[in-house]
């Protein structure tokens, strides 16, 4: 079944709610393999905020490079970014026994990343225009970093009804495969 805007709407409701450190925006998701897989959707919603990102990331390294070259490259990167944890997480979620909560938690954490767009892109966006300080910046670039890791952790935590640290290891697989992927892309570029 197609995913409709009452779907997505859902989904950001319990997105935001979690965000809000709510357990109950679990409820507005569709836990089901379908709605797993619909929310991927999320990374079209995503995509236009993502390339606004990327284009502040590379303005300055990327400018000898053909533009179908970094087009492509990174355009990889971005389906490769949005599969990989995914695909490591239900290896993680079979070993530790939390198959059956596999579909629920890949649906919060997909619709989960357009509420971290969100916050991140305007803070990303103030800190390029050099508006203030460099201090200042960097510490609020690292501040709203540190709210959308604790944020991954939640979501994480409840999902798949971790304790604390296990749920901080798979924040920590993220941001590793997250980094290995931009450095890799990066490399090609």
């Amino acid at each position: 079944m197609p995913l409709t805007t009452p779907d997505i709407l859902a989904a950001l409701t319990g997105a935001y709610r979690l965000a809000r450190f709510d357990r109950s925006g679990l409820e507005f998701f569709d836990r089901t393999p379908e709605g797993a897989l619909n929310s991927f959707y999320a990374a079209v919603v995503v995509l236009p905020a993502y390339a606004l990102l990327l284009a502040i990331r590379l303005w300055d390294t990327a400018g000898d490079t053909p533009l179908l070259q970094v087009l492509t490259v990174e355009s990889i990167a971005y389906v490769v970014s949005w599969t990989a944890f995914p695909l490591a997480l239900h290896r993680v979620a079979t070993l530790m026994g939390k198959t059956e909560r596999y579909p629920g938690t890949v649906a919060a954490y997909n619709w989960s990343s357009v509420v971290q767009m969100a916050v991140y892109l305007p803070v990303i966006v103030l800190s390029a225009t050099g508006l203030l300080p460099s201090i200042l910046s960097e510490g609020l670039v690292f501040g709203v970093m540190m709210a959308m890791l604790t944020y991954q952790w939640f979501v994480l935590r409840t999902a798949l009804d971790l304790s604390g640290l296990p749920a901080a290891a798979l924040v920590m697989l993220d941001l590793f495969l997250s980094a290995a992927i931009t450095d890799f892309s990066d490399g090609l570029l």
